[in-house]
């Protein structure tokens, strides 16, 4: 093996390269590390006997320094940016798709007109604003709003130890910009940038042909980066699970690429330049399209060096294309460093390069050493498998041990279950991938005249069957794994200084694992033997009852949930939002609203082992209501949408209709008196009455669906936002459960909705919120009325349930404190 000294002087290139990458990380904090960095590096490399390569570093990490420093004085704000309070009007450029978050929808512009012109800001929607339908990077929009945090001023972090300002700066965003009023006026911006913003639309289209919610979703969110309409809690999921590098465009994504491109190329009959060429161009047309995020171009930088190196006939060396990666995208923005994607990624690479080789071949060894001696002659095909499973679960684990600390650092615990996730989904991953590229391929070739652009919207189209099986089984495992006991280990690392111990503990434990390996060589020699001398009676008993475990562990875990055996009603945690279910023991299922659309409802339905839905019941236009509805239309057969529109122009309860009518959903519309009979369950609507014709009321919450549900042992009052002045002129039955209307607000009327209900248990459904749900005036009527009250943002989804003995309440956190 070659020494670290002779490949110094072989290649000094690589460790000029790591110079200049250091002291660009190094710009960020400040010329001061930048400095030491260079001092310490330029210090072991003499005491090692590297003289002038210590002073070559020294200068190229105060070089890289250099140029960080000026690109961050670049992109720094404008002194004249607004300040805090100001009013912004104007025209701008959507930069991004807006994405959806707890309270509110945000997306970066850059201003075209008015007093702002040229300033780039985050813009945040709230009551009084949202978002026009169908904007998308590049629209132009008329907008106004006020200035909120800017990245110039000093504000401490909140309570979840987010900093606002911070956050700015890496985006080198000047401020954020609290929208009042935004209207879309058409048109989009010109220019390559223009272009590209077309190429990415018409992608998205062909990735999205064909596919309808949550696999519609996450499929445009694997191939192209395009994730803001998945819903936060299936992010949530993935990640908890270790898939959430799946849905980041990254180094997979290019190595997918190029394995897919590779074998069309080389039928095309182009030679290995011309096909290396012909990759080159596929990666610099696939990083932009795909968003070009930090990982991304690092994986295309990376996967550029390498291709430059084969087609020169040199092998391609790993350590110096990341550090040429990450020149490359710290000379982008030299901010990077502190963006969690941006460090997970390196630190997937670096633990792969570092710890693959070695896991692959420990696997191999094993592999080999446990087979028996007839079976020593392979096929070909048979080497190529064993090899491809040792490479993956090699790749694997390598990556998953290297960004744990990284990851315990920002969430506060690791994917201990994310190895096992990995393997399992890994079968398809790679089918998902290559569908959803060749969709996006066809995406723009759809928009020619016939016959090609007919043919290709056709085939589009014809993908997507399959590519939702495999999205769909990716998605079962990210739910499966995520809420696995044990799945998550705590491990709070707050500081850069714990994260880096954690990283030496890593090294350490790695470097004893090997020495035990290498002292445990013999001996697992000896029982390799013993193993291949068993007889084949034994070894075949053994590895069918191991395969018996296996297949029966993963029935278990990935199999549907079964559905409840007794009436049971379940207040679903969707944050601030509603979404009920009730469940007859037949199999009947019933969903009052769906909460809104970043809670992800479709999944808890399939963990409470929905299949099918009866009736799905809109209560009214409210995105906390119907704004997870779409999604649940999409995902699972519905037999009847009951609409609580009221004939409602809201853009969003307008497209859950659109979809009903898509899927050939019978709908009625929730007047009372209106009665269904669902299995064993009985529905009866007692408001909103018949109303005169014309627009609907500009509060829908009044007239919102207000039911009573009746199954054996059970009588349930649902109102959704209606409270007292709806309720009290109705003809209201004692029951034995509520819903608290409207999240808990604050209701004078409501001490007499309760003498008239006398309910024995009620539900808040209720999340993290602004407007002080639930009041504590609601509160107290509850408890002067000896009523049991549970609340979904302390107790989780809660279930009730017809027991022999009665009713029986059951939480996700049965202690909230």
């Amino acid at each position: 093996m070659e020494r670290p000294l002779e490949a110094l002087r072989r290649h000094p290139h690589h460790l000029g390269m790591a110079g200049v990458a250091f002291g660009l990380a190094a710009a960020s904090p400040g010329l001061d590390v930048a400095l030491a960095i260079g001092a310490i590096g330029g210090g072991v490399l003499a005491i090692a006997g590297a003289g002038r390569s210590g002073v070559a570093f020294a200068l190229l990490v105060g070089a890289g320094a250099w140029v960080g420093l000026v690109r961050l004085d670049a992109l720094e704000p404008s002194a004249a940016g607004p300040h805090s309070g100001a009013r912004v009007a104007g025209r701008a450029f959507l930069l991004e798709p807006p994405r959806p978050g707890r309270f509110d929808s945000q997306a970066a512009i850059r201003m075209v007109s008015g007093a702002h012109a040229g300033q780039r800001l985050l813009a945040r929607t709230g009551p009084g604003a949202d978002w026009p339908q169908r904007t998308d990077a590049g629209s132009e929009l008329r907008l106004s709003g006020t200035v909120g945090a800017t990245a110039s001023a000093e504000a401490p972090p909140t309570g979840d130890g987010f900093s606002p300002v911070e956050y700015l700066a890496r985006r080198n965003l000047a401020a954020e910009l609290l929208l009042t009023g935004v209207t879309d006026t058409g048109r989009h911006r010109g220019g390559i940038a223009g272009a590209l913003d077309a190429l990415r639309r018409q992608a998205g289209h062909g990735v999205s042909a064909g596919l309808e919610g949550e696999s519609r979703a996450l499929l445009a969110g694997m191939v192209l980066g395009r994730d803001e309409r998945i819903p936060v809690a299936t992010r949530d999921d993935w990640r908890a699970a270790g898939l959430a590098h799946l849905l980041a465009v990254s180094g997979q994504n290019v190595m997918l690429l190029a394995a897919l491109a590779l074998p069309v190329l080389a039928a095309a009959g182009l030679g290995p330049r011309a096909r290396l060429g012909a990759l080159l161009g596929l990666i610099a047309f696939y990083v932009p399209l795909a968003g070009a995020g930090p990982s991304l171009q690092r994986a295309g930088v990376m996967g550029a060096a390498g291709i430059v190196a084969m087609a020169l006939a040199r092998p391609a060396s790993g350590v110096y294309a990341i550090t040429l990666a990450a020149a490359v995208t710290l000379v982008v923005n030299p901010r990077a460093t502190e963006d969690p994607g941006w460090q997970l990624s390196f630190a997937a690479v670096a633990g792969i390069l570092a710890l693959g080789p070695w896991i692959r071949t420990v696997l191999l060894s094993v592999a080999v050493a446990l087979r028996p001696v007839r079976a020593r002659r392979r096929t070909k095909a048979g080497e190529a498998l064993l090899r491809a499973l040792t490479e993956a679960v090699a790749i694997t684990l390598a990556a998953t041990l290297a960004t744990a600390p990284i990851v315990a650092h920002h969430f506060g615990s690791v994917p201990v279950a994310g190895l096992a996730a990995n393997l399992v989904a890994l079968p398809a991953v790679a089918p998902a991938m290559w569908l959803g590229m060749v969709k996006a391929a066809l995406g723009p070739l759809g928009t020619l005249g016939p016959p090609v652009g007919p043919i290709c919207e056709l085939a589009a189209t014809g993908l997507a069957a399959p590519a939702a099986i495999a999205v769909s089984w990716l998605a079962l495992v990210a739910e499966r794994f995520a809420v696995l006991p044990g799945a998550g280990l705590t491990l709070p690392l707050g500081s850069p200084a714990a994260v880096m111990a954690a990283y030496a503990a890593l090294a350490l434990g790695s470097l004893a694992v090997r020495a035990a390996a290498a002292r445990f060589g013999d001996g697992g020699q000896e029982l390799a033997a013993r193993w291949r001398r068993a007889g084949r009676g034994r070894r075949g008993a053994l590895l069918a009852a191991g395969a018996s475990a296996l297949v029966l562990a993963a029935v278990r875990l990935l199999g549907p949930a079964p559905a409840p055996d007794v009436v049971t009603v379940s207040f679903l945690d969707v944050g601030q939002g509603d979404a009920t279910l009730i469940q007859d023991a037949g199999g009947a299922a019933v969903l009052f609203d769906g909460g809104p659309p970043e809670a992800g409802v479709s999944r808890l339905l399939r963990r409470a082992g929905v299949r099918r839905l009866a009736a799905v019941v809109a209560t009214h236009p409210s995105r906390d209501h119907h704004g997870g509805l779409a999604a649940v239309l999409a995902d699972f057969p519905v037999d009847l949408l009951v609409d609580g529109g009221d004939g409602t122009p809201d853009p969003g309860f307008r497209s859950v209709l659109a979809v009903a009518r898509r899927r050939g959903i019978r709908t009625v519309p929730a007047i009372a008196p209106l009665g269904l009979a669902l299995g064993r369950l009985r529905i009866r609507i007692l408001s909103p009455p018949p109303r005169a014709p014309g627009p609907p009321p500009e509060d829908p919450n009044p007239r919102g669906v207000v039911a009573v549900v009746s199954a054996p042992g059970l009588r349930l009052l649902l109102s959704a936002d209606a409270e007292s002045d709806a309720l009290l002129p109705l003809a209201l039955p004692p029951v034995d459960a509520m819903k608290v209307p409207h999240h808990g607000s604050a209701d004078a009327g409501l001490p007499r909705v309760l003498e008239r209900l006398r309910p024995r248990m009620a539900a808040i459904e209720v999340g993290d919120n602004t407007y002080g749900h639930p009041t504590a005036s609601t509160l107290a009527a509850l408890r002067r009325a000896a009523i049991s009250t549970y609340r979904t943002d302390r107790h989780g989804t809660i279930s009730l349930s017809v027991q022999a003995g009665g009713l029986r309440v059951r939480s996700e956190n049965p202690d909230p404190g």
